[in-house]
């Protein structure tokens, strides 16, 4: 028969520090492997205060746990991670259980202590790249009631701290849109029940801060039991914005322009085949010459309007899309100057001879937005004006509420349609059949939107309240002004040249503490474009 090895033989051939130290904290004893992960004989440590090697910042802890071993006699549930100093002067990370002499009937308490160096390193590294992600990194239980792991990227994307889903691990829910929380709550039960999930939906309710996430999820499947879910959300905003973007020119392209350029080519050959008839009838009286002049004349003027209306559409376009290019960030400007400037500017180039229109804006607002907002403002100014079946009435009021800035015209034009300011809202996803007719309400989103803000409608039988809605900038009082030209590179949202804009009010406007009022202005022509 063999003889069994030495007890002390099969400790030292052990690759995890093993050691007997007494209830002051003294080693007594350490085995082979000190010399492997430490650099010290053993005997040269014996005698010594094991915590004298551990670095100030987890000595603490370390003892504490230690001192509860000794007073309870049992071993703690979780095992203790902790840095130990090496003879090289370096660090070495340990995870350690304490076992009592009650478990092991030696004279003392043993330590267990395993090399975890490179797996800490490798968790560090992990989760830098997760602090510094801007993805939402998430892992759950399988069925969704404790979170295991979310990075800091959690409260810019869905405005929610670690601390409360900590707490409450579903309280994301709250935050997903109304419309798209049975889509995530159906997905969530799928992954529970062992499948991956690829879902887009958005956080917010639609209007300030609506953001568009990617989440693709995947369940952690071990004995083929589902024991967690873990996935990413991406905030993929922008490409939603693009996409929106992309399928507002094309029905530019596609349905405006294209509507129009039939009218002219329709107009054409009617003037076309007016004139050949003529020519065949040289001998006409003159009343069939005087029908041919005003037949002329009628689609000459078709043409002309046309045209005008596509110009107008092309110059909107390359301001929307020179807007789109920019990537200056939004900043503090004073509101007043950019309402004056906008009205001033909108009734310059429609038919405001009759029109009648009030400003109200407190002259000390400032918001946090872009220089092109006075552009949005004239848009909407502009329409109403035009759109108007009777005297137009045209009211802007600036307000303040909470930390919102809100510019809002109010009109007595007929109710905007359906299918211009629902897909805006984002009630309606643009296709065929359900289309916009214009760039003018999208050029007014794209502004908001880019500061940060939302635009919103409301419209009935007495007409339309149109309201922008941007950061209140709560900017120091020694602020700039707004230059005149600090607006998008060349002609406006109605085409006018920049250079026809003047800051400074009409001469019968009547001013009261920043508010001016009554701004009645001859017309510069006949403005034919539609929004």
């Amino acid at each position: 028969m063999s003889r069994s090895p030495e007890s002390e033989t099969l400790v030292d051939l052990a690759q995890d520090k093993i050691a007997v130290i007494d209830a002051s904290g003294r080693f007594r004893y350490l085995n082979a492997a000190t010399r492997e992960l430490l650099g010290f004989d053993p005997d040269e440590l014996v005698g010594t205060d094991a915590f004298e090697l551990i670095p100030p910042d987890d000595v603490e802890p370390v003892r504490a746990a230690f001192e509860a071993v000794v007073a309870d006699g049992e071993t703690p549930d979780s095992p203790l991670e902790y840095r130990y100093a090496t003879a090289a002067g370096d660090w070495v990370w340990f995870r350690t259980r304490v076992f009592p002499p009650a478990q092991t009937g030696l004279d003392g308490y043993a330590p267990s202590s395993r090399d975890i160096t490179l797996e800490v390193e490798s968790r560090r590294r992990l989760e830098t790249i997760a602090s510094t992600s801007p993805d939402v990194l998430w892992m759950f239980t399988a069925d969704w009631s404790e979170l295991l792991f979310v990075n800091e990227a959690v409260k810019p994307v869905f405005g929610i701290d670690r601390e409360t889903m900590r707490e409450e691990p579903q309280a994301f829910l709250e935050m997903v849109h109304p419309d798209d929380r049975p889509a995530v709550e159906d997905a969530m039960q799928r992954l529970s029940a062992g499948e991956s999930t690829n879902l887009d939906y958005r956080i917010g309710t639609g209007g300030e801060g609506m953001r568009w996430v990617r989440v693709p999820a995947r369940p952690v499947v071990e004995d083929d039991a589902v024991v967690a879910i873990t996935g990413f959300a991406r905030d993929v905003t922008d490409e939603y914005r693009r996409k929106r973007q992309l399928t507002v020119m094309d029905n530019l392209l596609r349905h405006t322009i294209r509507n129009d350029m039939n009218i002219v080519d329709g107009t054409a050959e009617q003037i076309a085949t007016r004139v050949d008839d003529a020519l065949r009838a040289a001998d006409a009286p003159l009343d069939d010459a005087a029908g041919l002049a005003a037949d002329l004349v009628d689609h000459a003027e078709t043409i002309r309007r046309v045209a005008d209306d596509l110009l107008t559409s092309a110059e909107k376009q390359r301001g929307v899309i020179d807007l789109l290019r920019r990537k200056e960030p939004p900043k503090p400007l004073r509101v007043a100057s950019l309402v004056e400037t906008a009205v001033d500017s909108a009734l310059a180039d429609c038919d405001a001879a009759a029109a009648e229109v009030s400003v109200r804006c407190p002259d000390d607002l400032r918001a946090f937005t872009h220089p092109e907002l006075d552009y949005a403002i004239a848009e909407l100014v502009e329409n109403a004006v035009e759109h108007a079946e009777a005297a137009p009435e045209v009211a802007v009021e600036v307000t303040a509420p909470a930390d919102r800035v809100e510019i809002t015209v109010r009109d007595n034009a007929p109710p905007i349609p359906a299918e211009e300011r629902d897909p805006i809202t984002d009630r309606w996803e643009m296709d065929d059949l359900t289309h916009t007719g214009g760039m003018g309400l999208w050029l007014v989103y794209w502004i908001a939107d880019r500061s940060g803000g939302d635009l919103t409608f409301d419209s009935g039988e007495d007409g339309n309240e149109v309201t922008i809605a941007v950061p209140d900038a709560e900017c120091d009082p020694g602020v700039d002004d707004p230059p005149s030209d600090a607006s998008v590179s060349g002609p406006g949202p109605n085409g006018a040249d920049p250079s026809r804009r003047t800051r400074d009010p009409p001469a019968n406007a009547e001013s009261d503490g920043g508010t001016f009022s009554g701004w009645d202005r001859p017309s510069d022509g006949p403005g034919d474009s539609e929004a």
